[in-house]
């Protein structure tokens, strides 16, 4: 990993805390712990110290006893009383013999609390972090990671945008889709989700959202603008509802009539 210039791209605190998880998680896990794994907006030059979260991966043999998630959910509370860059955390805790499988045992610690949850098998953060492949802990993810492959992504790319689909036009008592941030999050995933499923890779969503502005019609260059200003300055928008909800169907078109 190259943890020179990444520390040279964020806040102190910030590369202080991924060096405390670097430290921490390995004693509080102990053997039950296989390794760490950054990926998204930190591992790249689309992250902004103003807006962006830190994204990792814990990969364990098992899934957490109550004793362990009660350890890791005490540290969690003290670290975020200690430095404020602990709630941008987003960790996913994954179990290694159950990687990439829909219905398998996942945690998340997400928004200041950690929650079992379950994973949905998301291949997509897997493709992100082989970009990469910063570990803060542990071997190579390639050396236990299975074969990701063009049916796995596209069954993971459709059920990302039917979670968009849910909470934006099916779900009217949604919490998230009257919020600015997520009416923007839902835009430039869309634009990832269009580009990964047309190049069979993952790149950032800013990067995604330029492919979409220059490849495909003009009548979603508004909202794609204006999530892009968003995510890069905080300021928020009046990203109309309406429009998502028409480009969501859109992806929704073009992924079904495109199947692979």
């Amino acid at each position: 990993m190259e943890s020179n210039s990444r520390k040279n791209r964020i806040p102190a605190k910030a590369a202080a805390l991924l060096d405390e998880l670097s430290t921490k998680l390995p004693s509080l896990l102990a053997g039950n712990l296989v390794g760490i794994y950054l990926y998204g907006s930190i591992t790249n030059s689309s992250f902004n110290p103003r807006r962006s979260d830190i994204d990792c991966i814990v990969v364990t043999q098992r899934d957490p006893g109550e004793t362990q998630f009660r350890k890791l959910d005490r540290w969690l509370k003290q670290t975020e009383a200690a430095n404020s860059w602990t709630k941008r955390l987003q960790i996913t805790f994954l179990v290694k013999d159950e990687l990439l499988r829909v219905n398998s045992s996942g945690s998340v610690y997400q928004f200041g609390i950690l929650r079992r949850c379950g994973s949905d098998g998301n291949p997509i953060i897997w493709l992100d972090h082989l970009r990469r492949r910063q570990v803060l802990f542990g071997p190579p993810a390639r050396s236990f990671l299975p074969e990701i492959s063009t049916e796995i992504l596209s069954a993971a790319l459709r059920r990302e945008l039917g979670y968009l689909r849910e909470e934006l036009c099916e779900k009217p008592e949604s919490e998230w889709r009257d919020v600015p941030m997520y009416r923007a999050y839902a835009v430039l995933t869309v634009c990832r989700i269009l580009y990964s499923w047309e190049k069979r890779t993952v790149v950032s969503k800013p990067v995604a959202a330029k492919w979409i502005l220059k490849n495909l019609p003009d009548r979603w260059s508004r909202i794609i603008q204006q999530a892009l200003d968003f995510n890069k300055s905080g300021q928020e928008t009046d990203i109309s509802l309406t429009h998502i909800q028409r480009f969501v169907k859109f992806a929704d078109r073009r992924c079904a009539t495109s199947q692979r």
